[in-house]
C-alpha cells in the first residue's frame, strides 16, 4: 500500500542522533561526571583513565545483563560499587551525587539546526510523541512543550526494536499503528521496530549506518526539516 501522509495523526520521534548528537551529549555528560570525581573521588581517577572507566562500566553491565537496558540504574550501581571498592564510606551518597552530575549534563542537548522551528510547524498539524532507548528526559531537555508523551525504554522490560514500547505509546495516544509515523536514525531499533507493529517509517539517513532491512522506509530524509516537504506541509 502506498504511503499516504494524509492518514497520519501522530508523529513519533527517536531522540538521540535524530534531534541531537547522542555521542556529543554522552561525552559531555561523562566529562561532567569526571569533573565531579576529580573533586570528590580523586583516587579513582589516579587509577583509571576515561577509557578504562568506560570499559569497566561495560564489563559491569556484561556481568549484570539484567541492567543492560536500564542505563541510569546501571551507571548508578556501577558507581556505587566502584566507590565502595575504593573504601569511600559514603559510597551510596557519592554514587547518587556523581550520577546526578552526569544525568543533568546528559540533558543539556545541542539540537541539530532548525529542529525547533520544524517541531513548531509539525505540532500545528500532528500530535507529537517520542520513543527513546536512551535516558534523555524530554522535560529537562527543554522540549517538553512539543511532545504530549515521551516513553523511555528504561521503563520497559525490552527496548526498541521490541514491540512493547511502540504498542504502549500507540495505546496511550489511542490511535491505530497506521496513523503514526516513527522518525529515527537506526534501521533496526527505529525502523524495524516501528514497521513490525504496523507504523509508517521515516529513516533519518545521516550516513552513520547502512540500510540493512528487507523493506523500504516510507520516507527517507537527511535532516528533520525535510519532514515538512516530505509530509506535504505548507510551512508558509
Amino acid at each position: 500500500m502506498a504511503f499516504d501522509p494524509s492518514k497520519l495523526r501522530v508523529l513519533s520521534f527517536d531522540l538521540d542522533d535524530t534531534l541531537w548528537s547522542g555521542k556529543h551529549v554522552i561525552l559531555q555528560a561523562e566529562k561532567a561526571m569526571l569533573d565531579w570525581m576529580k573533586v570528590h573521588t580523586p583516587k579513582i581517577l589516579d587509577m583509571y583513565s576515561v577509557d578504562q572507566l568506560r570499559q569497566q562500566k561495560m564489563q559491569f553491565i556484561k556481568r549484570n545483563s539484567i541492567l543492560k537496558n536500564k542505563l541510569s540504574q546501571a551507571r548508578q550501581i556501577f558507581l556505587f560499587e566502584l566507590f565502595s571498592e575504593y573504601n569511600y564510606s559514603d559510597a551510596q551518597e557519592k554514587s547518587v551525587a556523581c550520577f546526578n552530575a552526569f544525568y543533568l549534563a546528559r540533558q543539556n542537548v545541542t539540537l541539530f539546526s532548525n529542529v525547533l522551528s520544524t517541531l513548531e510547524t509539525l505540532k500545528k498539524h500532528y500530535r507529537l510523541i517520542s520513543i527513546t532507548n536512551g535516558n534523555a528526559d524530554i522535560e529537562l531537555t527543554g522540549l517538553g512543550q512539543y511532545f504530549e508523551l515521551s516513553y523511555n525504554a528504561e521503563d520497559f522490560e525490552n527496548p526498541k526494536p521490541h514491540s512493547d514500547i511502540f504498542l504502549a505509546a500507540l495505546n496511550q495516544v489511542n490511535i491505530k499503528p497506521s496513523e503514526c509515523l516513527h522518525i529515527g536514525d537506526h534501521p533496526n531499533h527505529d525502523m524495524l521496530g516501528a514497521y513490525q507493529v504496523g507504523m509508517s517509517t521515516c529513516w533519518l539517513k545521516d550516513g552513520s549506518r547502512a540500510w540493512d532491512q528487507p523493506f523500504k522506509a516510507d520516507i527517507e530524509i537527511t535532516h528533520i526539516s525535510d519532514l515538512i516537504p516530505g509530509l506535504n506541509i505548507n510551512s508558509g
